[in-house]
């Protein structure tokens, strides 16, 4: 497996090395180290190379990636240098970048090559906040992303993508056929994302409160700003609401904590800081709703449900979502939650309103999230993955 990133964490990573571990395969895993973490290790069984790069220079160098041939050659020399010195049968890359070492070792070295894709890469990264600064739209401009995964994708021998939109999507676009292309939505293990999870300590903490959830990424791609800007409509009807997030910034050019002492809500916000997968279910537990109200502006916004969505719905709490089309269906199909007007705070707070002063309906939305929630677990979803890879392998 290769990442352009550090590991741990990475929890679909993870999930999918050792669903794959427990088939009785070897499975090795390079990716990045920004300092702090070892060259070499044995993670849960997962051998672990990493290659130090500093991570400034490797988020400039990755924006030119398909403009100048650094990261390329800095990836491409490590890999080959891996496959010299192991038996490998399969090079299983996570996400588009990297693809093209593959689909060339694959040429030279008859090796099988997986293409993983986390998210829909080549709609999702010119509307990030680095590629609309003046410098980044002129990056943009000479980077055909649509090209280069056309062409990678096409070549692969499997290509998995989140949702079935987006298997169509590719279908369509990159001229895949259908046999050669899964879906693997990325699921919550059921073993950790359930009910018995709780921090007794933790849900003491926010008893008095009234929290809305939300843990993920931190830009500007993610609703956080509708959310702060419904506080001021709702601190004086619910005195004792709190808005709790978990994650990691992902861009210098948003900061959501300075929005928030902007709007004077301090008092009715909580960062958390990035969590750790494994105390996800605590903070979930102890919250009444949870939330995910990104703006519909892409299709891989509207072909996907988010990670957190099935997050939420195995830990049966009520999701209040956007107008993304995906998520929205899913959460109005299943009746566990409500959805608001496209980046409009105002209706965000009335959802907020009705839902505070209707107890019986948070009832009945968690009671339908217990209906439906083992069917969207890892459990159940990987079940195709694990048989189209021991196809690949024959």
């Amino acid at each position: 497996m290769i990442l352009d990133g550090e590991f741990p964490p990475d929890d679909r990573v993870e999930k999918e090395a050792m669903s794959l571990i427990r088939e009785g395969n070897r499975v090795s895993l390079m990716c990045l180290n920004y300092g702090s973490q070892k060259e070499k290790e044995n993670y849960k069984g997962i051998s672990v190379k990493r290659l130090t790069i500093n991570k400034t220079i490797r988020n400039k160098i990755m924006a030119i990636y398909l403009v100048l041939p650094f990261y390329r050659y800095f990836w491409k020399k490590a890999i080959l240098n891996f496959i010299r010195n192991n038996k490998t049968d399969v090079i299983h890359i996570h996400d588009l970048p990297l693809s093209d070492i593959g689909i060339r070792l694959k040429k030279t070295h008859g090796i099988r090559v997986v293409c993983d894709q986390h998210e829909y890469y080549s709609n999702w990264i010119v509307n990030t906040a680095h590629y609309n600064t003046p410098v980044g739209k002129i990056v943009k401009l000479l980077s055909n992303w649509k090209t280069y995964e056309k062409k990678n994708l096409s070549l692969s021998d499997l290509v998995i993508t989140v949702e079935e939109p987006l298997k169509s999507i590719y279908i369509s676009e990159t001229g895949l056929p259908p046999e050669k292309i899964i879906v693997l939505p990325n699921t919550p293990l059921a073993t950790l994302f359930n009910q018995s999870h709780q921090d007794e300590r933790i849900t003491e903490k926010y008893r008095k409160y009234f929290v809305i959830f939300y843990a993920g990424h931190l830009d500007i791609l993610r609703g956080i700003n509708t959310i702060i800007e419904s506080l001021p409509l709702l601190k004086d009807s619910i005195p004792n609401i709190k808005f709790v997030f978990a994650g990691s910034y992902t861009s210098k050019y948003y900061d959501p904590l300075k929005y928030i002492d902007s709007l004077g809500v301090k008092d009715q916000t909580e960062y958390l800081g990035f969590l750790p997968i494994q105390e996800l279910p605590f903070y979930i537990a102890a919250s009444r709703i949870c939330i995910f109200v990104p703006p519909a502006i892409s299709r891989e916004i509207n072909n996907t449900i988010a990670t957190k969505i099935y997050q939420y719905l195995l830990m049966n709490k009520p999701v209040i979502v956007g107008q993304a089309e995906m998520m929205k269906n899913f959460v109005e199909k299943h009746k566990i939650g409500m959805s608001i007007r496209e980046s409009d705070p105002v209706d965000l707070a009335e959802k907020i309103k009705l839902l505070y002063s209707s107890p019986s309906l948070i009832t009945e939305f968690e009671e339908n999230t217990k209906q439906i929630a083992m069917k969207y677990s890892w459990e159940e979803t990987s079940k195709t993955f694990l048989k189209f890879y021991q196809k690949l392998q024959s």
